[in-house]
């Protein structure tokens, strides 16, 4: 392993000195927290450095993301075109252990109007310090005749992924294989992974969805397959139904058949026209067919002048806003971001409680072509009235552009305690 992560070193350096050959962009950022009360004591630290190198129709690339305290990630992706097919490829090391994550490898061509891909992942399914290497291997397509679409894999030493793939597509998938979202890195994220150690490439599971456009609903079809069942389900799902309520929707129903049961589930959404300034986000109240009753659940207001964007915002129910009635196997749960927007991921969440915000967003031209970003948000939590008019927290975040290329970036926290920490940054791109 100390080898291969030689031959990586001597790969960085390689694309290094064949800048000159071709040309090499990328960019490289720094951020740096502080403690307010010990500013000599820094509470956290990353940098991340990305270069690309293209040449003859290919993209080689590197990413290194260092922490606190150690070298913590070194990856390396390849993509590029040979006679209509399309490859990609992406190595992933754990740098101070140092171990081998996960190497993939994917093709993509278009044959006789159907889209086909193949991955091939070799992975290492358990930990850093407990290696045990698997193999698996997805085989997939899609294609359309006439209004009908349709899409299949098969999954050999694969988690089930076909709905993933269905509803997001190749692209995305391969692009959030190895991501950050909200300062939180996925390596790798687990939208499709190796199920067991060893080579076997034994066969898993088959699905395939058929979709359909009626006058007036979309009728799609999903049949599964697995090695250890053999039949797993059918089921036929009916989108977006008009019930002839401009206010209602029957957002799906579904029925769905398994070797042991038949299961109907129905869901409703509420059809909103556009406001002014005002955001509502209201959610039906009840279960399955019955519904119970309308509530407002948030309420977001979103102004701007002058360049300058006024935002409020106020969490009605603390345990979030879900688009849906209750839901099997849908309980997307969503609440505020930093940013004020709702949201669904974790990471991005405030903390429990902060139900109510006032932010202001300010955007103009700084120097040199370079752009200003700055932004206030202060959260309140009505539920615990420890502070000043349940005031819990207020966020200062600040980035002034200097040319095209260079950013420079400043955050502070403020509590009932004072100044909490400041965070300091930069990127340059080139």
């Amino acid at each position: 392993m100390r080898k291969a992560l030689v031959i990586a070193s001597l790969v960085i350096a390689g694309l290094g000195l064949a800048a000159a050959a071709g040309p090499l962009s990328g960019s490289w950022s720094v951020g740096l927290e502080f403690d307010a009360f010990q500013p000599l004591e820094m509470l956290s630290f990353e940098s991340v450095l990305e270069i690309d190198y293209t040449t003859c129709g290919w993209t080689l690339g590197t990413t290194a993301v260092f922490g606190k305290h150690f070298f913590e990630n070194l990856l390396f992706e390849a993509e590029g075109a040979v006679s209509g097919f399309m490859f990609r490829s992406i190595l992933d090391f754990v740098v101070q252990t140092p171990t081998f994550r996960t190497w993939l490898n994917a093709v993509r061509f278009t044959f006789a109007g159907l889209n086909l891909y193949g991955i091939v992942m070799v992975d290492n399914v358990q930990t850093p310090t407990n290696v045990a290497i698997g193999r698996g291997l997805l085989l997939g397509g899609s294609g359309t005749v006439g209004d009908c679409s349709f899409e299949a894999q098969a999954q050999f030493n694969m988690n089930d992924s076909s709905y993933n793939f269905y509803i997001y597509g190749y692209d995305w998938m391969l692009d959030h294989f190895v991501f950050n979202r909200c300062g939180t890195w996925y390596k790798p994220s687990g939208y499709f992974d190796v199920q067991s150690p060893g080579c076997s490439l034994c066969w898993t599971g088959l699905d395939i969805y058929v979709e359909y456009p009626f006058a007036c609903f979309d009728l799609v079809t999903m049949l599964s397959f697995s090695c250890a069942n053999g039949f797993d389900q059918v089921k036929f799902e009916i989108d977006d139904i008009c019930l002839g309520l401009p206010w209602l929707s029957l957002a799906w129903v579904d029925i769905m058949f398994t070797t042991q049961e038949k299961v109907v589930n129905a869901d409703f959404s509420l059809v909103l026209g556009q406001c002014l300034c005002f955001t509502p986000y209201l959610a039906l109240e009840g279960a399955g067919t019955l519904i119970d009753g309308i509530s407002l659940k948030a309420l977001l207001v979103n102004y701007s002048w002058n360049g300058i964007v006024f935002k409020a915002g106020e969490l009605f129910d603390e345990d979030g806003w879900r688009p849906y009635l209750t839901y099997p196997g849908y309980d997307v749960q969503y609440a505020w971001a930093w940013d004020g927007t709702l949201t669904s991921y974790d990471e991005c969440k405030v903390p429990q409680g902060y139900d109510e915000y006032f932010g202001v967003e300010i955007d103009g031209d700084s120097c040199c072509g370079g752009n200003f970003d700055a932004s206030m948000f202060s959260w309140f939590d009505t539920g615990n009235s420890t502070g000043i008019f349940d005031w819990k927290e207020t966020r200062v975040d600040l980035e002034v552009g200097i040319g095209s290329n260079t950013v420079l970036m400043t955050s502070m926290r403020l509590d009932n305690d004072g100044l909490h920490w400041v965070e300091l940054g930069c990127t340059v791109t080139w």
